[in-house]
């Protein structure tokens, strides 16, 4: 199974990636710059981002989750119970799997049919130099190019005040180096954002130094493998993405959302971030389509094209692609 999604969403208050305040108590949201056309011409802005590292780092966690309710849950790296997204480290020519099993790291399908997260999160084992790309893919999500244009001028960033209190051993105010109370800034961002993501699910299992050898794992636990990564996108699209969650959690709405899937690798939708994404998606799969592929399509809170099935949520959409899962040969092998 091969999914792409493409949309939006309306952020408010949210700090979800931060780079720092440079040893200062000013802690500042990631920003980039993104080219938009206006009637001028086109312009450069410099704009709130939320990083792709940060969003597939997130739908890193959500997989761990969804996978260690499995009767394969010890199929993961020791460090992927820990939400560690680094999995091997520099030096090493073994890894510890959740029973605490060691594994050698000198073969892909080895290390991919005992490591669920190395196989659909993608790996580099230094030491032996066997790498796999992630079949995740992640997009940074920006505010959208109608939004920045329609706002032209308006702030998008705003610092809040906030105080860290000390207590002393009596649990009063106060402390002996006179930091009872220390004041620190931290930027928010507002907007509505675009988002792309990418999933290849179709090569979970699949060694990609050869892919005509076929799946190193048994069908149902290369379905499970396929489905954690699909429930996955559930937290990730509510908010549980970025930082700062405990103290501003994102006031987060999906607006809307494209998405398409098929059994054979398929084109990626244009990103949200562009205002005729629907439309040029749409084109892109309707000639795709002419070319032969098979593409199932579908739609929220906006026009795809024609024969796109309409759903109501992220819920909704993940419980419909898994209906696909279900319903191909050996447990989604494709």
């Amino acid at each position: 199974m091969y999914v792409r999604i493409s949309g939006r969403v309306r952020l408010n208050a949210h700090s979800l990636n931060a780079q720092g305040g440079g040893g200062s108590n000013y802690v500042e949201v990631t920003k980039t710059k993104v080219t938009i056309k206006t009637d001028k011409g086109w312009a450069i802005v410099e704009v709130p981002t939320i990083t792709g590292n940060m969003v597939k780092h997130w739908h890193f966690v959500g997989f761990v989750d969804h996978f260690r309710e499995t009767q394969f849950r010890d199929n993961l790296t020791e460090r992927a119970l820990r939400y560690n997204g680094t999995r091997f480290g520099q030096g090493e020519t073994g890894a510890t799997k959740a029973d605490g099993t060691e594994v050698e790291l000198r073969n892909e399908g080895d290390i991919i049919a005992n490591f669920a997260d190395a196989d659909v999160h993608g790996f580099l084992a230094p030491n032996t130099g066997v790498r796999r790309v992630s079949l995740i893919k992640t997009s940074f999500i920006v505010p959208t190019e109608d939004f920045i244009k329609a706002v032209e001028g308006e702030r998008l960033v705003s610092a809040v005040k906030h105080n860290r209190v000390d207590v002393n051993e009596n649990g009063a105010i106060g402390s002996r180096d006179d930091t009872a109370q220390m004041i620190f800034s931290r930027e928010y961002a507002t907007g509505v954002y675009g988002f792309s993501v990418v999933l290849d699910l179709g090569l979970v299992g699949v060694p990609q130094s050869n892919t005509a050898g076929g799946s190193v794992i048994g069908d149902d636990e290369r379905r499970e493998r396929i489905r954690s990564a699909l429930m996955a996108l559930i937290p990730m699209l509510s908010g549980y993405i970025g930082a700062n969650l405990a103290r501003s959690f994102p006031l987060m709405k999906v607006e809307e959302f494209i998405a398409v899937a098929g059994d054979k690798p398929i084109p990626a939708l244009v990103h949200g971030f562009y205002e005729s994404y629907v439309v040029e998606s749409g084109a892109i799969v309707e000639n795709a389509r002419e070319l032969g592929f098979n593409i199932k399509a579908f739609a929220y809170n906006t026009d795809f094209i024609e024969d796109a099935e309409k759903v109501s949520s992220v819920e909704e959409l993940v419980n419909k692609l898994i209906e696909m899962l279900d319903n191909s040969s050996s447990g989604g092998k494709g």
